[in-house]
């Protein structure tokens, strides 16, 4: 199970501080529903509909959090739409996003830790060339990985604070960035490895791997937490 970190505590609470604030709009709209000529009364003498209501508290959430002396609540609702309650457009680039992020970063993550065993075998590789390629895997799936992380970015400009996939993008950026910088540490140290077995360093080789194999166990602790948030993280 993972922690959760003052700032996501933060963003619990304005989570069902706004679903309030929501709930409380959406009742006032559908309350009309018993009384349906004088909701179509409404609606008709002032222009008023639901998209209205929920732009309308949106646009006064957003007015209040930007005042002075709400920086908390400023760094919570970085990022996110401005729609409090998203509209069907969002939704929909939201869900694009997001598997697309989900695929980019399990491709990178699988390469990462594929790339460790194929390490350990280096001192027996013939050529240069070989050496050197398991060193790309690496860089390779960092890069694959900070590619969703950009698109898990869009998806979380595409949802709200509100919302549960708005706490669930959150807490999955957070975790991403550290199996990110993770996997930078891995192929620093499988650079170093390479260069300490062409000069024939077998302790230093050694240590280089350990090291290697060091960021890819933190890699390995993080993710679960991942699928944990979600089951589309296999």
């Amino acid at each position: 199970m993972f922690s959760v970190p003052g700032d996501a505590v933060n963003l619990i609470v304005l989570k069902y501080g706004i679903l309030i604030c929501a709930l409380i709009g959406t009742t006032a709209f559908v309350s009309g529903t018993f009384n349906p000529p004088s909701v179509e009364q409404g609606s008709q003498n002032n222009g008023m509909d639901i998209q209205s209501i929920f732009a309308f508290g949106s646009n006064v959430f957003y007015k209040e959090v930007n005042q002075s002396g709400n920086e908390y609540m400023q760094s919570n609702v970085q990022g996110y739409s401005h729609d409090l309650v998203p509209t069907d457009s969002e939704n929909q680039a939201y869900a694009t996003s997001w598997q697309s992020g989900v695929s980019q970063f399990e491709s990178g993550y699988n390469k990462c830790t594929s790339a460790l065993f194929e390490l350990a075998s280096v001192p027996s590789m013939q050529t240069k060339k070989q050496k050197m390629e398991v060193c790309q895997d690496f860089a390779e799936g960092e890069n694959e990985m900070i590619q969703a992380r950009d698109a898990f970015s869009l998806a979380k400009g595409s949802t709200s604070p509100a919302t549960y996939s708005g706490f669930t993008i959150a807490m999955v950026l957070e975790r991403v960035d550290e199996i990110i910088q993770s996997s930078d540490d891995a192929d620093t140290a499988c650079m170093k490895a390479v260069v300490a077995d062409a000069n024939n360093d077998r302790t230093g080789f050694s240590e280089d791997l350990k090291d290697t194999q060091s960021a890819i166990q933190d890699m390995e602790r993080v993710y679960p937490e991942l699928k944990v948030l979600s089951n589309d993280f296999t």
